[in-house]
């Protein structure tokens, strides 16, 4: 085991939410233990048992400090700019992040318990936020006659960053800008012009 090196406060609190993503990254979800993010942060097992009483409690934390609030909904005024965006936020968030939000939720979803506390910290401030930014974009531009009314949906919404997700779970972790643009022009446009 690292020796643990004596810090305090906000140096101490950054390097256990680094740990924790690389934790996270490096053995997933179901195998993080506060023990391997003490390691890894170099830091004693007490200084993280003082401030979360369990893993799902700090992973949490790690995930709000990380995660940027739900992202302004100023339109643009065209609605391909505002959708692509939006995805660019989405996917700038999980790289940030290291794929932990996708990750978490897959082990978490596949869990016996379901959904709890990570899958509403990653909704509460990205999927959800981003999804209902999605919808207002959409409906916007049915109001300026550029997206095809019936397809002011949730399920239209949902498409850009169900791709990204997909794409990053089957793929590849890195999802670049060009996969990005061919998303949005691709597939979201054709299916939601007049």
């Amino acid at each position: 085991m690292t020796p643990a090196t004596r810090r305090r406060g906000d140096a101490l609190e950054a390097a256990i939410f680094d740990a924790v993503f690389t934790q996270l990254e490096a053995v997933g979800y179901r195998k993080l233990t506060m023990e391997g993010v003490a390691s890894a942060a170099r830091t004693g097992k007490a200084a993280l048992y003082r401030r979360w009483s369990s893993k799902d409690e700090l992973i949490s934390d790690a995930l709000k400090h990380f995660l940027p609030e739900p992202p302004a909904e100023a339109s643009t005024g065209d609605v391909r700019e505002d959708v692509l965006r939006l995805c660019r936020t989405f996917r700038d968030t999980i790289h940030v992040c290291h794929g932990a939000p996708i990750r978490v939720l897959k082990e978490e979803a596949s869990d016996v318990h379901g959904e709890g506390l990570l899958h509403d910290v990653v909704q509460s401030r990205l999927t959800g936020p981003i999804k209902e930014a999605l919808y207002r974009a959409l409906a916007d531009g049915a109001e300026r006659g550029q997206v095809r009314p019936g397809a002011v949906t949730r399920q239209a919404a949902n498409v850009g960053p169900a791709v990204i997700v997909y794409h990053t779970l089957t793929e590849s972790s890195e999802v670049t800008d060009a996969f990005v643009v061919a998303l949005v022009d691709d597939i979201v446009m054709p299916m939601i012009r007049p």
